[in-house]
């Protein structure tokens, strides 16, 4: 189930939206607390216009501002909203647990609407640490539904969360229906995956597409890159792990491999900062430590962690011993295997492109994603020259396969017949707009390829058109990796027409601003 937050801010707007965010909802969850500037008897008279108008089932939301609402509402008036508004007809409402006690005298325990009633704690810093006992301590046994939101800060919050949704301890009302809310970027798995483990729904953005908690995915983003509906328990779980992951197109690609071969799999981006790496890994995906429910079908591996990941890994297979970077783990049996497939990935839309046996290549970065290109580069035959802002720090690449290291200010175009960006240098959230090197130093070269697919056209490749450089976008390589990824994973072979044009339609599909 998705739930849709409707937060307008006239009556005329509330009902304006209410077809918009059916579209893609199966429940709609009425912010009236949205609507700033009427009194509380103006707000109950916009629900009762409203709620005959109701294309699905609707949850009633009049929250104050220090609990995430849109408004500031004293304590008397949110008593009085309430007292009148679970008269309605609605067929959800949903409360603050401190309003629960001084409900009772009217909505005694045994009144019926309780069924109907959604009992809610926000926490927008912190998980509790032991959930199941801060439940039974602050949601009443007879409420129909209990909501905890809480700020997820590390992958032991995630786990606990979902031994809270899965567990069933003595104590906690069989009646209760759960619905977990990480919010932040390891909350998404919650947001994803919750229906499938028993949430009784799961929150999209708002109707016009805007977030109105952290981490909020488009109803449409639920329904159909991420099939949430086929979910369940026998679902496999693959997904990329990355800092950050919201401009990766990757999602789109598997997600579209997985519904195209008719696989119960899943693909999740997971934003896992590097302090985070370690117990990820521990928590959510290694087969002997993995605390989370579901089976694990691998992971891919993006900026910061291609290199840092390592040491936490069983082994490496061949080419990712010879390149000494992940971008992708398979599990196997009890291990985690890191393997390689950018250098396939990288050099195959090149060489289809391009010559570069004997030729003078530039290579710009010395990341996971530089070790990769160089050393597809160096086996294809060509002369590799690595360009750092750091030097020293690329020595063990430059010993690796024998190139040079030299720094980026020295980079001149003249000297090389191509030109390949590793860096992420221009991408979207990361100085977009911006050209890794000055545009007038690319004069000479005959190609220039930037890793970068979004946006397709970077500074990099604008300014190399301009000069009349041929230019390779980062695009084919990502599909190119993925296919080999999803072989690995599945076994199963599928089309790149399918890929791109997942990316294609992922490209063209307009986000409205945060």
């Amino acid at each position: 189930m998705i739930c849709t937050p409707i937060a307008a801010s006239t009556p005329d707007d509330l009902l304006a939206a209410l077809p918009v965010a059916a579209a893609a909802a199966d429940w709609l969850e009425l912010r009236l607390d949205a609507l700033h500037n009427l009194s509380v008897e103006a707000v109950l008279r916009a629900l009762h216009h409203v709620l005959p108008r109701r294309p699905r089932p609707v949850v009633v939301t009049f929250r104050p501002r220090e609990q995430g609402g849109f408004r500031d509402l004293s304590h008397a008036d949110r008593l009085r909203f309430w007292h009148s508004a679970l008269t309605t007809p609605a067929e959800a409402f949903d409360l603050e647990t401190d309003l629960i006690a001084p409900l009772l005298p009217t909505y005694p325990p045994d009144h019926p609407v309780w069924a109907r009633v959604v009992v809610s704690h926000h926490d927008f810093q912190a998980t509790p640490a032991d959930i199941h006992a801060f439940a039974l301590a602050h949601f009443p046994p007879h409420a129909g539904t209990v909501k905890l939101a809480v700020k997820v800060n590390q992958p032991d919050d995630v786990c606990r969360l979902f031994d809270w949704l899965t567990g069933t301890p003595s104590a906690t009302p069989s009646t209760w229906q759960k619905i977990p809310v990480g919010m932040g970027g390891l909350g998404v798995l919650t947001r994803i995956l919750g229906p499938a483990y028993g949430a009784r729904w799961t929150y999209s953005t708002g109707h016009d597409g805007r977030a109105v908690a952290p981490g909020q995915l488009t109803a449409t983003e639920l329904r159909e890159t991420f099939r949430l509906s086929s979910l369940d328990r026998h679902t496999i779980v693959a997904g990329l792990l990355g800092c950050p992951v919201a401009h990766s197109l990757s999602k789109d690609l598997h997600n579209a491999a997985f519904a195209h071969l008719g696989l119960n799999w899943v693909y999740i981006p997971v934003e896992v900062s590097p302090d985070d790496l370690a117990p990820f890994l521990r928590d959510a995906i290694h087969p002997r430590t993995r605390r989370l429910p579901w089976t694990v079908g691998g992971y891919s591996v993006t900026l910061p962690h291609k290199v840092a990941i390592l040491p936490y890994l069983d082994r490496l297979t061949a080419m990712a011993a010879r390149v000494g970077a992940v971008n992708t783990i398979l599990v196997s049996g009890q291990e985690l295997i890191g393997d390689n497939t950018d250098v396939a990935g990288a050099m195959r839309p090149l060489q289809q492109r391009f010559a570069v046996e004997g030729e003078p290549v530039a290579v710009l970065g010395a990341g996971g994603a530089a070790q990769a290109v160089v050393c597809g580069l160096v086996a294809a035959g060509a002369q590799v020259t690595v360009f750092a802002r750091h030097p020293a720090r690329a020595q063990d690449l430059g010993a690796r396969f024998d190139v040079p290291i030299v720094p980026l200010d020295d980079f001149h175009g003249r000297r090389f017949v191509g030109l390949v960006n590793t860096t992420p240098v221009g991408m979207a959230g990361y100085a977009e707009g911006a050209c890794p090197v000055p545009p007038e130093r690319l004069e000479g070269l005959a190609w220039v390829y930037d890793l970068i697919y979004r946006p397709r056209h970077t500074a990099l490749l604008q300014a190399a058109s301009q000069q009349g450089i041929a230019t390779l976008d980062g695009l084919p390589m990502l599909i190119a990796q993925a296919a080999e990824q999803l072989a690995r994973w599945t076994g199963r072979d599928v089309p790149e027409t399918i890929l791109f044009a997942a990316a294609e339609r992922a490209l063209h599909s307009v986000r409205p601003a945060p």
